[in-house]
């Protein structure tokens, strides 16, 4: 972006206060957060946040990331977490009953279902990005129109 910083920030402030239909945000000197309004949030609902970074000659480099909410996240990383447990638990149990030529089949189908269960979370987080797609790109187009705006404004 061909501005400084502060006046990429100035103009996606004054854009969040003209009070868009759908996003809404937080703006910092150098931080920008977007999110999907209460009405039109679903759990699914990423946010955009941003870093604001100058360059020479007052130009500002913008990276953003889309996330889940922070609930999601932490829901996610948990359920990964325990399944993750529960096939080790399972690996040291398989290797318990092969060692002692006991139950192989339950262990091992223990094991599998472990594994399963992680790999089908895990995969949850593909599905939420597809659901949640168009409001990033709703996000997004509304940063790019902030930011287009403001680039027409400086005649740049």
């Amino acid at each position: 972006m061909s501005l400084p910083a502060d006046d990429v920030s100035a103009k996606v402030k004054a854009a969040v206060a003209q009070g868009h239909e759908k996003v809404a945000g937080s703006i910092h000197p150098r931080t920008l957060a977007l999110w999907i309004r209460k009405p039109h949030e679903h759990f699914w609902s990423p946010h955009l946040d941003a870093q604001l970074s100058e360059l020479p000659e007052g130009r500002t480099r913008i990276d953003g990331f889309f996330a889940p909410h922070p609930q999601i996240w932490t829901a996610f990383v948990a359920v990964q977490l325990l399944f993750g447990l529960l096939s080790i638990a399972a690996g040291i149990l398989l290797i318990s009953q092969v060692t002692l030529n006991g139950r192989v089949l339950e262990a091992a189908l223990l094991l599998m279902a472990m594994l399963v269960g992680g790999g089908l979370a895990y995969g949850a987080a593909y599905i939420g990005q597809g659901i949640g797609s168009e409001q990033m790109y709703e996000l997004r187009s509304f940063l790019d129109h902030a930011l287009s705006d403001a680039a027409r404004a400086a005649g740049r």
